[in-house]
């Protein structure tokens, strides 16, 4: 099945009232947004070369990672640079990204085609990047800033970043041993498109079935933010508390 992108014409109002519902200003460039929105399953081509939204990725990933380190600086005066990058890591990890861009309904306008077999686990994630890259390129640093420190501040806990030293997984596991549920724990080593260094990657499962992911720069590091997120999946849509 083929999803087609909805802003196919630069022309079209309704197309620029819809993104512009979704920044909060006026977007200028439109074939920036289409590129954006562009995944490569849709095997797009301009002029014999291929076009998706991977390079805007690359760069919205280092703008998110820029202004979130600004506002949690500003935010967490008092905190250091070891609690800094833990905040961080909790605000920009893949899962956190990924359900802001569920929140803004970005998949209804993801350009992609669906294959048998694939998931696209993280093509909201993704594209939240590629569309903050397109921000970028269209109207400069400081929409960005606009822009994330508003869906960041709609759809994000920032107060839960500041309890660093709770132990996640031992609170998970009192929660699985409460309940009695089948949760499964696999870490490895990994490294994602774009990504020079190696980190650590954990996916949890329940009853087989994938639930959520966490990584992190050591093995501890990914299972802890892993936990932290299937605790918050357990408590809101299962209704499982410790």
């Amino acid at each position: 099945m083929y999803f087609p992108a909805i802003f196919c014409n630069s022309a079209d109002k309704k197309n620029r009232k819809k993104l512009k519902s979704i920044l909060g200003f006026s977007p200028h460039k439109i074939e920036i947004y289409n590129n954006a929105f562009s995944h490569s399953s849709a095997k797009i081509t301009k002029n014999g070369h291929k076009i998706n939204n991977e390079r805007l990725e690359f760069v919205g990933d280092a703008i998110i990672s820029a202004i979130v380190s600004d506002l949690i600086y500003k935010t967490y005066p008092d905190a250091d640079e070891g609690k800094l990058s833990i905040y961080r890591s909790r605000i920009i990890c893949r899962e956190n990204l990924n359900n802001i861009a569920c929140k803004l309904k970005l998949r209804k306008i993801i350009n992609y085609r669906e294959i048998k077999g694939s998931s696209y686990k993280f093509i909201d994630g993704n594209a939240f990047e590629a569309l903050v890259g397109a921000i970028y390129f269209d109207r400069g640093y400081k929409y960005c800033y606009k822009f994330l420190s508003r869906v960041i501040k709609d759809y994000s806990n920032l107060e839960y970043v500041k309890d660093k030293n709770k132990d996640y997984k031992s609170t998970l596991l009192q929660l699985i041993q409460k309940h009695r549920l089948n949760l499964s724990f696999n870490t490895f080593e990994n490294c994602e498109a774009n990504e020079k260094i190696q980190h650590f990657l954990c996916e949890i499962c329940l009853d087989k079935k994938f639930l959520c992911s966490g990584k992190g720069w050591s093995k501890k590091e990914a299972e802890q933010n892993a936990s932290d997120i299937a605790l918050k999946i357990l408590q809101e849509k299962f209704k499982l508390y410790y």
